[in-house]
């Protein structure tokens, strides 16, 4: 039996952590940000020097997870002392004072609170801040886990909030797609001085055309991660090629032998099975015939597949691989639902 608070808990886990700086030695660690991230030193040699993007995917639907995001308060002594929503917080206490815990805490314990966000005194002495812990996939890197990214920058974190919803209002999903992570130059006002200067901010983007885009949320992961084909080495069966024995011809009976005409091809797949998944994978018919369209784009005699047919139709004209390839698509569909 599970244990009960325990084995339903679930943490992704971690492979290393990615800057948007470093602490310069020169100015006694004070952190110095720059326009590229700063990447661990064992996979250096996997990614470009200096890379200002990052392709990556993200490994879940929910951004408790993958783009976690509350006030924080953090002690050089004790690391998180505090996390908020703007309404309720979870902080570390100390039983003796009552009071958040310090370095000269003996006694802690952590209680609910009331967090009052940008009026907290803590925030206005710049103790607490908003911060989006990132957490994404590498897939040209070694290792199942994730990478993580943290950001206190207001606009990084609107920008990635932004660019999720807009995915998904694409594609109806943002987990294991495709994307670039970038880190691009934004002007912004200083709301010390209230002047103009330039920062780095963090961005969702997407190299190909939204038709790609689209596309490519239609594929399984295993397609979308498979690399393309190696075209610059020559295959080596070709010195030792042999030819295909054909099959012998079958002699078919004459149609005057058959009862009335001769029958067209016979369908051989399940036409209620199809209407039956395409239902539980929420597909609708243009969602077929556009997934077709661009992933398949002939029919079985070598002719460019017909929107204006019926559902059934336009699927039995496929040839029988695309046709099973789809069919599979479906059931891998229903296996994530």
């Amino acid at each position: 039996m599970p244990i009960k608070g325990l084995s339903e808990q679930r943490r992704m886990p971690r492979l290393g952590k990615i800057h948007l700086g470093y602490k310069d030695p020169a100015k006694k660690g004070a952190p110095t940000a720059t326009d590229y991230f700063v990447v661990p030193e064992d996979i250096k040699d996997l990614l470009p020097d200096k890379p200002k993007e990052l392709s990556i995917m993200i490994p879940v639907e929910d951004e408790e997870y993958w783009a976690s995001q509350y006030y924080r308060c953090y002690s050089r002594t004790r690391g998180l002392v505090c996390k908020g929503d703007g309404e309720n917080c979870n902080r570390m206490i100390d039983t003796k004072t009552g009071d958040m815990a310090n370095r000269d805490s003996k006694e802690v314990v952590w209680r609910n609170a009331k967090c009052d966000g940008r009026e907290c005194p803590f925030y206005k002495n710049k103790q607490c801040r908003e911060v989006m812990n990132l957490q994404f996939l590498l897939p040209s890197v070694p290792g199942v886990g994730v990478w993580q990214i943290d950001t206190s920058s207001i606009n990084s974190i609107r920008n990635i909030n932004s660019s999720t919803e807009l995915i998904r209002g694409i594609c109806g999903r943002i987990r294991m797609i495709p994307l670039l992570l970038t880190l691009e130059k934004q002007e912004v006002v200083n709301p010390d001085d209230g002047k103009k200067k330039n920062v780095g901010v963090l961005n969702l983007r997407q190299s190909q055309s939204l038709q790609n885009l689209l596309a490519d949320s239609l594929k399984p992961v295993h397609e979308l991660l498979a690399p393309t084909p190696a075209e610059d080495e020559e295959p080596l069966d070709v010195a030792e090629e042999t030819p295909i024995e054909e099959p012998p011809e079958v002699e078919q009976p004459p149609d005057d032998l058959l009862e009335g005409k001769p029958t067209k091809e016979p369908q051989d797949f399940d036409d209620e099975w199809l209407l039956a998944s395409l239902k539980k994978v929420h597909w609708s018919e243009s969602t077929v015939k556009s997934y077709c369209l661009t992933t398949y784009k002939v029919d079985k005699d070598g002719k460019s597949l017909d929107k204006k047919l019926g559902l059934v139709e336009f699927v039995a004209s496929l040839k029988r691989d695309d046709r099973e390839k789809l069919f599979n698509e479906i059931n891998d569909r229903i296996q994530m639902v």
